[in-house]
């Protein structure tokens, strides 16, 4: 008799997230186990039920690179620049995490189980306006309410990701950066610190 194959986690939660985003939030559990060449009760007696293995699967990050980066502060390279590194960041992230949150609600599965408020959009929210903040005493952007900027660039990179999911459409490498170029450069524009003008001697 052969031996049964032998996979891991990640295996599992790889597989899971890839037939859930093919097939839908509905997709049998025989459909994941049949891709990897097991049962759908081994995979229960892995994560003990569907709602456990879709929310391992297709849960954000709890702490996403793009937050790091952000909570490491401004440097001394021009603005656009910064910004034009961290929202390439923020859009690849949610590029993947808008149609696996969207699978984990259609699901059923309460997002309180999945989400944590603090931890998730609170804290990007936080860590782009102490960015934002810390920019400001930097002398590199003028920015009266970071809070409501920061809310401007996390709609506007969300957006985005949402759109292309519900419109199933796939946004090329080019023109993500070409959106993401042109979002930089609005956002380094609108930030600029105000340059009062000097007087002159008579």
């Amino acid at each position: 008799m052969a031996r049964p194959r032998q996979i891991s986690d990640d295996q599992i939660l790889t597989s899971t997230r890839a037939c859930v985003l093919e097939h839908g939030a509905r997709v049998s559990l025989d459909v994941v186990a049949e891709s990897l060449g097991v049962t759908s009760p081994a995979l229960l007696k892995r994560f003990g039920t569907r709602e456990e293995l879709m929310i391992h699967a297709l849960q954000p990050p709890v702490d996403p690179p793009w937050i790091a980066a952000m909570e490491a502060g401004p440097d001394g390279r021009p603005l656009q620049v910064q910004l034009t590194e961290h929202f390439l960041r923020m859009g690849a992230f949610f590029e993947d995490a808008v149609p696996c949150v969207a699978a984990l609600r259609e699901s059923g599965i309460p997002s309180e189980k999945f989400l944590d408020r603090k931890r998730g959009p609170e804290r990007a929210l936080r860590a782009i306006a102490a960015w934002l903040d810390a920019a400001a005493k930097a002398g590199l952007v003028h920015a009266d309410s970071p809070e409501s900027t920061a809310t401007a660039i996390l709609g506007a990179l969300q957006m985005r990701a949402f759109t292309a999911h519900v419109v199933k459409v796939h946004f090329s490498s080019r023109s993500t950066r070409e959106y993401v170029d042109d979002l930089a450069s609005l956002f380094a524009r609108a930030l600029a610190p105000v340059r009062r003008p000097t007087r002159k001697h008579v």
